[in-house]
């Protein structure tokens, strides 16, 4: 209660939406990084490698983990860096072993860049051994279920991260057989040194590594009378087909993705939407965020899947479809995501 009438009190007179907020400037004169709901860490290593990917290998501060444990395998984090005056946020999944954290109290992330990206594109110069950033708790659900069940994994690109994460703190106590299919183009398959250490100390896992003209030749088998968990991690159209094929095989089916799904609709609608007062045209073709970005409005983006909540705006009056749970909204007011919510009538909008 006492939280909740500071924050509003800070609202009407300092402008702020919480009091930890408004502090953040102080405290970042003696705290480098500090900021309200985030957690600290400490870069210790920053690795371009070839094909435009980047290792991070970052420190968190001490209260990220608690009894010394970190993540589960297969979780992922927000990561928050300063770029150009602005904070963005993006989700990369843990590489490292929750195993390996307890060792050296590091995580690790592998980080495919693109030179256009804001955000991946400028990573290497904005962040330097011995700075700081900050990152979330560890999140998500796609995680190793049974060390004694046959299992089939499949990786396409940097979808890898989740999966070496499983296998390196799994792979000594497998019971069952369990082959991983990693798929990328020739010559940019990453932590190959580390799957064959893998395979190594456990006969029952084997990895192949594939191009995707090789993938698609060589169908994956699935065995129909045998329990099998299937998990697949990479680009949205992998991750279908692996799942149609698992779930004809009678296989259980995980898979994980950050990327929210194109919206398909052939009779496309025009809107109006008010903007901060403003008078805005955009189509049911696309989230309210990218229209917005592209119309040059001043929104914030965070990781544009729905996770990290940096878009929410309060929607006064007007229909939006949740891309993620596909709920509809009523018509009244209610805080919506930018980054997940397709426009379906008019809409009224304040940041």
């Amino acid at each position: 209660m006492f939280k909740e009438v500071t924050n509003k009190l800070v609202s009407w007179f300092l402008h702020h939406q919480s009091f930890s907020g408004y502090l953040e400037p102080v405290m970042q004169q003696f705290i480098p990084a500090w900021r309200s709901g985030s957690f600290r860490a400490q870069v210790n290593q920053v690795k371009p490698v070839d094909h435009d990917y980047v290792y991070l290998t970052l420190a968190p501060e001490s209260s990220w983990a608690i009894n010394n444990i970190s993540h589960q395998a297969g979780q992922h984090i927000e990561l928050t860096l300063e770029i150009n005056g602005r904070l963005l946020t993006r989700i990369f999944t843990i590489a490292s072993s929750p195993a390996l954290f307890k060792k050296t109290k590091e995580i690790t992330l592998l980080i495919k860049t693109n030179k256009l990206g804001r955000f991946t594109g400028a990573i290497t110069q904005f962040i330097q051994v011995g700075s700081w950033c900050n990152i979330s708790k560890p999140q998500g659900d796609f995680l190793f279920e049974s060390i004694t069940q046959q299992v089939v994994m499949v990786a396409g690109g940097s979808g890898i991260t989740p999966i070496i994460s499983m296998l390196a703190e799994h792979v000594e106590k497998l019971t069952q057989p369990t082959y991983l299919r990693y798929i990328a183009e020739t010559g940019h398959h990453q932590f190959i040194e580390l799957l064959e250490n893998l395979a190594n100390k456990n006969e029952l896992f084997t990895f192949e590594l594939v191009t995707r003209a090789q993938h698609e030749k060589i169908p994956l088998i699935f065995d129909g009378n045998s329990s099998q968990d299937v998990y697949c991690c990479g680009p949205s159209g992998l991750m279908q087909s692996i799942k149609e094929q698992a779930l004809v095989g009678q296989g259980n089916y995980f898979q994980e993705q950050f990327s929210i799904g194109a919206i398909v609709n052939e009779n496309q609608s025009s809107f109006n939407v008010i903007f901060d007062g403003e008078n805005v045209d955009i189509t049911n073709g696309t989230t309210l965020l990218e229209q917005f970005e592209q119309k040059e409005l001043n929104v914030t983006r965070g990781c544009g899947i729905g996770v990290c909540h940096q878009c929410v705006c309060n929607k006064k009056s007007g229909l939006v479809k949740n891309l993620r749970t596909g709920e509809v909204s009523d018509n009244g007011e209610q805080l919506i995501q930018l980054c997940i919510s397709q426009p379906l009538s008019d809409l009224e909008i304040t940041s």
